[in-house]
């Protein structure tokens, strides 16, 4: 729990920071920045969950974990597109896919590090 804690806590901070920096761009496109790394936060934050959990539970199964973490972030950025690409999306919709795509990547790098952080203190 407490490397979740810290994962989230420290994969906030990234996205705060990418958000504040997008802060310089027009309105529109720092929404759609604050909107897409906000997204692929919370996804984030529920692969890392799931991958915990699958390795607490069995730690024989990590591949399986970071599989369906995998699985999970395809269905969300197909998901995003889809809604981005309709013509209802008020945000621009390659900023918003690219600001998710860069997120996704920021933070991805960040999970084995804190999972190795999860190895060490159990």
């Amino acid at each position: 729990m407490k490397t979740w804690l810290l994962y989230g806590g420290s994969s906030a901070l990234l996205v705060g920071l990418g958000g504040a920096a997008a802060n310089l761009l027009e309105p529109s496109a720092a929404s759609a920045v604050w909107v897409g790394l906000g997204l692929a936060w919370m996804v984030q934050i529920l692969a890392f969950a799931i991958l915990l959990g699958v390795v607490s539970w069995r730690p024989r199964l990590i591949v399986a974990g970071w599989t369906a973490g995998t699985f999970i972030r395809l269905l969300a950025l197909s998901l995003i597109a889809w809604l981005s690409l309709s013509r209802n999306w008020a945000l621009p919709a390659d900023t918003t896919l690219i600001a998710t795509v860069v997120g996704f990547f920021g933070l991805l790098l960040l999970e084995p590090v804190m999972f190795h952080v999860y190895l060490r203190s159990r």
